[in-house]
């Protein structure tokens, strides 16, 4: 949901609006922001009955006094500099209203301008055609240490009700939507069909038994049973899920294969009627900690798709013979072959990798802004168009940088960020740690600890946006030998808009600590927490047509609503 308001002859703001996040672009004349330090942001919460002004981390260090750390300011007196905001703690159907004051003066002496007022409403996440699911996915976060001081959930360290809290807090309705969807099939009338890789999470196992002992619904259930298959048995056989309910997927396991899968199909008399889809392995690191998407898609003809792709990979087979049956279900498409408002749903394995180069060529033909997230390794086609050099913006997320993650660019319109924390705390901030140490079953460094959704997002503020994600990481690997599953959303510009809110919230999460590391490197360099206090020092940038903040406000003000 897109909206903006313009005050006349002052600010105009521009909203867009997500269930997890709240996009606000400032634009006024560059004439206006001569002597500004900033913008004063006031929330009204219509919904809860609630009205303050919010807080950052930044503060002028004339006015501040002794801080702590962890400390939060008030935006009333240590204004906002940036054009650009975004609120990051709302709730889906809450009616909300930002009042924006420019702040002009000295930090002892603030003078405010006359406000600006927009009033937007989130949406709801479990209407349409699409409901989308976001975690937490920031288990290593200073709100995350100030909340709950970093405690491992379920340790000695931690009561029973502290560790429900946590995890309620790090789902962030990811678990509850992954369990009610479960619960939809209510009878033997209905059906449920699923395939994961990681299957280990107790309280979703003990949900899919009660639906079949229970409640009569006929349940099948394929499992990766190659690398992952000890870890799944061992849940399987602690929940109690009766074996003619599961199906293991072992063929040519020797070959390193995975099936990758993490959807549900469900199914009324009969009948594919929605899917569960997404990045969300059943671990409480898939639920909990990694940023992680529940996708639901109602969608008859695409729920089809699901279960046609479900009943051949229930026979276990050889991928010689599977990468030909996906090609069927669904062909290879190029990029100017895909209908606009529509989606489309790929399966893997494939006979050929025409797929990523699709991808690719989508990301060649942006306009404006590519956003990605990946994991791990990508395609070199997709990473040759991310270093290229262009005039439209590309912003990526990699979980860690190692010798295939490395991205060297010289384009400074392409910012590229790897997945980290404030291991010993910096400046004002607290020490953090991270989904690994958290939830893994037992404290590491292992796997991915930052970054598991697998998303790229082609012009999301564009009038024909395109969205990519699913279980598969564009990588070759899981276009021709995994078991995977990928939508394409193209032209729905509400799915675009959730994506795209999400995003910005986890890539300046992790930017804040990537450009912090990296500062913290050079003692000399400025306090990155200390406000401005000439305009000249943080304003230029917006108003600079070749610099990136200038391009980015762009993009919300050229947006249409």
């Amino acid at each position: 949901m897109r909206k903006r308001v313009k005050q006349k002859n002052g600010l105009e703001i521009t909203a867009v609006i997500g269930t997890s996040a709240i996009l606000l672009s400032f634009d006024m004349e560059k004439s206006l922001t001569d002597g500004l330090l900033g913008f004063a942001i006031e929330r009204e919460d219509h919904t809860e009955n609630e009205k303050y002004y919010l807080k950052g981390f930044k503060y002028f260090e004339e006015t501040a006094g002794n801080t702590f750390e962890g400390q939060l300011h008030s935006t009333f007196e240590h204004p906002v500099q940036s054009f650009l905001w975004e609120d990051f703690t709302v709730k889906c159907e809450h009616e909300y209203s930002y009042t924006v004051t420019p702040v002009y003066g000295k930090p002892k002496f603030l003078e405010y301008r006359k406000p600006c007022t927009i009033r937007l409403k989130t949406p709801t996440e479990d209407a349409g055609e699409h409901s989308i699911y976001f975690n937490r996915g920031v288990a290593g976060s200073l709100a995350y240490a100030r909340r709950f001081k970093n405690k491992r959930p379920g340790s000695e360290d931690m009561s029973e009700e502290e560790t429900a809290e946590a995890l309620k807090w790090l789902s962030r309705g990811l678990e509850e939507a992954l369990l009610k969807f479960i619960d939809k099939a209510k009878d033997s009338s209905y059906k449920l069909r699923a395939a994961f890789y990681e299957f280990e999470y107790l309280p979703v196992l003990e949900r899919f038994k009660v639906a079949c002992e229970e409640k009569g619904v006929d349940v099948k259930i394929i499992y990766d049973s190659r690398g992952e298959e000890e870890a799944n048995n061992k849940a399987i056989n602690e929940a109690g899920l009766p074996r003619n309910v599961m199906i293991p997927r072992s063929a040519e396991a020797s070959k390193r294969f995975i099936a990758h899968n993490k959807f549900i199909i469900l199914l009324k008399d009969d009948r594919p009627m929605e899917v569960w889809t997404g990045s969300t392995n059943i671990t409480p690191k898939g639920i909990f900690g990694q940023c992680n998407v529940g996708h639901v898609i109602r969608n008859e003809n695409i729920a089809k798709q699901y279960f046609n792709y479900w009943t051949e990979l229930a026979q276990d087979p050889l991928n010689d013979v599977l990468d030909k049956k996906t090609i069927a279900i669904q062909p290879d498409l190029l990029y100017d072959k895909i209908p606009k408002k529509s989606t489309k749903v790929f399966f893997s394995p494939r006979e050929k990798k025409t797929i990523l180069q699709t991808y690719a060529d989508y990301m060649t033909g942006s306009k404006q802004l590519v956003c990605g997230m990946f994991p791990f390794s990508f395609s070199l086609k997709m990473k040759e168009v991310i270093v290229r050099k262009t005039d439209n913006l590309k912003y990526v997320i990699i979980d860690k940088k190692d010798k295939n993650t490395s991205l060297v660019t010289t384009d400074y319109d392409n910012v590229i960020v790897y997945g980290t924390y404030l291991k010993d705390g910096l400046y004002d901030w607290l020490e953090e740690t991270h989904a690994g140490f958290l939830l893994n079953s037992k404290p590491s460094n292992i796997g991915t600890n930052f970054i598991h959704n697998k998303v790229l997002l082609i012009d999301p503020l564009g009038e024909d946006p395109i969205v990519v994600t699913g279980s598969a990481n564009f990588s070759d690997n899981s276009i021709a030998n995994n078991d995977e599953n990928t939508l394409i959303i193209r032209g729905n510009k509400d799915v675009a808009d959730l994506y795209f809110t999400e995003f910005v919230r986890i890539f300046n999460h992790y930017y804040a600590r990537y450009t912090a590391v990296k500062m913290s490197e050079n003692p000399s360099a400025e306090n990155p927490i200390h406000l401005k206090t000439d305009s000249a020092k943080w304003v230029p940038s917006f108003y600079n047509p070749n610099g990136l903040k200038y391009k980015r406000k762009k993009m919300f003000t050229d947006m249409k609503v």
